[in-house]
């Protein structure tokens, strides 16, 4: 299902959750990983890591690895970032995910119960339960969404300043808020 979805927007944001099926109990350097050295390199792993074992490899680590296995794949599912990537190390995936799909045309499917995990990702969030899609948007600040997920800071700062009347535009980016909040100011 979530397949057919993602043709049209090429990253999609699922709010669900995700389990990883990576094996715990094997090496590195045993998984099915194409071309290792620049796979690992590719997800910001040194090359040393091939001689551990999965389960002994930190949350970051073994994300990067998940995503190492699938970057053949013309379709990469890879979930949980807020629960396992530090702030610097999901943006550089987003990074990665952009230019996975803008130069490799690969389909990115992002799986995550924090949406703020899709700014300035994804191009249409699906919200899945028991396996359908009960809801679907391309605006962070559809109120209806937020009935399935909670809602981030920023855009509930911004609903409340703009409560009475307009103030501040509607933007997922914290830089471009202060700078928002500065002009109305002066």
């Amino acid at each position: 299902m979530a397949l057919n979805l993602v043709k049209d927007y090429g990253i999609i944001g699922i709010c669900s959750t995700y389990q990883s099926n990576l094996n715990q109990n094997a090496f590195v350097k045993d998984l099915n990983i194409k071309d290792i050295d620049k796979a690992l390199k590719i997800v910001d792993l040194d090359a040393s890591i091939k001689d551990k074992v999965v389960k002994d490899l930190t949350l970051s680590e073994q994300f990067k690895v998940e995503l190492a296995t699938k970057l053949h794949d013309k379709t990469i599912i890879i979930g949980n970032l807020s629960n396992t990537l530090n702030y610097k190390t999901q943006e550089y995936m987003k990074k990665l995910f952009i230019k996975l799909n803008s130069d490799y045309n690969k389909n990115i499917i992002v799986i995550d119960n924090d949406i703020q995990v899709f700014f300035d990702l994804v191009k249409r969030i699906y919200v899945i339960f028991d396996r359908i899609v009960v809801y679907e948007t391309s605006d962070f600040f559809d109120k209806e969404l937020f009935k399935w997920v909670r809602i981030p800071k920023i855009i509930d700062f911004i609903n409340y300043v703009n409560t009475n009347q307009p103030i501040l535009q509607k933007t997922t980016d914290i830089n471009e808020l202060i700078k928002d909040i500065y002009r109305s100011v002066t």
